[in-house]
């Protein structure tokens, strides 16, 4: 899965620097780009922008450097090939600091074991990228993270509004997430033409009328799914994980610094059994028997044509060019539209799967003042609502996108800002990571799909265990 993962992850960069305002977007590539060309400009009013809101910043942060160094998988600059314009983030930090970032490249697979040889060699960078929910509380545990309130003002107006989501990546009294923006993981993403073909109610309409759950979900996929014509509700990787996060509660949580397990929780036994149901009726697409790939081995693929129903994956995926999103429909025409992740019928809220975009400072870094500057400057790029409007009409004019897509956008948003749901399962150890992976997955594995009494029989111990160990490394004990 970690090509998948990296598609994702590389895409969360392409459309935040475009746009400063999503989470996602990109394509698979995440090496640096070799070309010497420079990237895009921004256009003229942006230039303004970007200049008006330097000029805000009154009481500049003193930097002893300018510089300031990303490590990671892919590079936090725009590149020629990319056909992007640069961030106004870093043209902000640019502008005021003649700020410049260098970047120290790994890649996905070996980006903590390169990091760990890094701080063994006094060569430590100065930031690293949390918008993959792997970095907390595993950074810390590791000694790889340094807490950032030495550097950020919570009381500050720009923070303010971000406390409450860093508060979410504390261990004791310290926060180790420079927060930007909290974005959805999922939202599903259907063709109405291939809706209205079949005959279905619109999504959209349910989830305005208050009927948007599992149960209307599920009765859906059961009607379309016809496996004799190659026709499956559901294809991906990410619908069981986004369902079961829609229950409320993640399988690990952090609760006051302290890593949770809520395997045997009643909010994820009554997603799993729905889960398990829908796969007894053989409504996802069956990886194990195309050598475990999606359909085509493309997010997207089978929407466009009415051979899948829902896809449960992020806004990224149609958050850019035509050209990379004509798999989903023709989204000028109206075809694509996307509604949140339904929960329970009975819900006390419509909970939603939710990440940041946010950063790290690394411990040893030789410039972290250096790096609260740019975390200001993309703080000042999130909340301008100037900003704000360069990508969403950078989505209407550019990606086809409609008025109702906006709209539901912002509604995606709303619910993220009130009831979000971490799943920290990816940030704690490599070993946890790969359990609580088998483990979501189990009800609706294709081959071999488990009832959630058993996954919890099989499991539970183990990943307390894990867990434990994880905590007593945490604590220092």
């Amino acid at each position: 899965m970690t090509s998948k993962i990296k598609r994702a992850a590389a895409a969360i960069l392409a459309l935040s620097m475009a746009l400063s305002v999503a989470a996602c977007g990109d394509s698979e590539g995440s090496e640096a780009d070799s070309s010497s060309m420079p990237p895009k400009e921004l256009e003229e009013s942006q230039q303004e922008i970007v200049q008006r809101l330097a000029d805000s910043i009154t009481e500049p942060r003193e930097l002893e450097s300018n510089e300031i160094t990303w490590f990671s998988f892919y590079d936090i600059n725009p590149t020629a090939s990319a056909d992007k314009e640069i961030g106004v983030d870093l043209a902000l930090f640019q502008t005021k600091y003649n700020g410049v970032i260098n970047y120290s490249q790994t890649t996905w697979e070996s980006k903590f074991d390169d990091l760990a040889s890094l701080l063994l060699s006094n060569e430590a960078p100065d930031f690293i990228g949390a918008d993959d929910m792997d970095v907390f509380p595993r950074g810390a545990l590791r000694d790889m993270i340094q807490p950032i309130d030495d550097y950020i003002d919570f009381e500050d107006p720009l923070w303010a509004d971000m406390k409450t989501a860093m508060d979410e990546f504390m261990y004791e009294d310290s926060h180790y997430v420079g927060v930007v923006r909290v974005d959805p993981c999922y939202v599903t993403i259907y063709n109405r033409t291939i809706i209205e073909a079949e005959g279905l109610d619109d999504p959209a309409d349910l989830y305005a009328n208050g009927e948007w759950n599992w149960d209307t979900f599920a009765d859906m996929c059961v009607e379309f799914t016809d496996a004799e014509n190659d026709k499956y509700a559901l294809d991906g990787w990410y619908y069981d994980t986004a369902l079961t996060a829609s229950s409320g509660l993640p399988l690990i949580s952090m609760e006051n610094g302290v890593i949770t397990n809520n395997i045997s929780s009643p909010e994820l036994a009554k997603a799993q059994n729905m889960l398990y149901d829908l796969q007894l009726n053989g409504v996802c697409y069956p990886k194990n028997e195309h050598n475990w790939e999606m359909r085509d081995n493309t997010v997207g693929a089978g929407i466009g044509t009415g051979l899948t129903l829902f896809y449960i994956v992020g806004l990224w995926s149609i958050e850019d060019a035509p050209s990379a999103t004509e798999v989903f429909g023709d989204i000028s025409a109206g075809d694509v539209m996307f509604v949140p992740v339904p929960c329970a019928a009975d819900s006390e809220a419509q909970y939603a799967p939710a990440r940041v975009h946010g950063f790290c400072i690394v411990e040893g870094a030789s410039n972290p003042e250096g790096v609260a500057a740019f975390l200001d400057c993309a703080r000042y790029a999130e909340i301008d609502e100037s900003v704000k409007n360069i990508g969403i009409e950078q989505l209407q004019n550019d990606y086809g996108w409609t008025d109702e897509m906006i709209e539901m956008r912002n509604e995606v948003y709303d619910l993220i800002e009130a009831n979000p749901v971490f799943e920290f399962n990816a940030g704690v150890s490599p070993d946890i990571s790969n359990t609580t992976d088998t483990i979501l997955k189990s009800c609706m594995n294709p081959a071999d799909a488990t009832t959630w009494s058993e996954v919890v029989a099989s499991y539970e111990q183990s990943l307390d265990y894990m867990i434990n160990q994880a905590q007593e490394s945490l604590s220092g004990e």
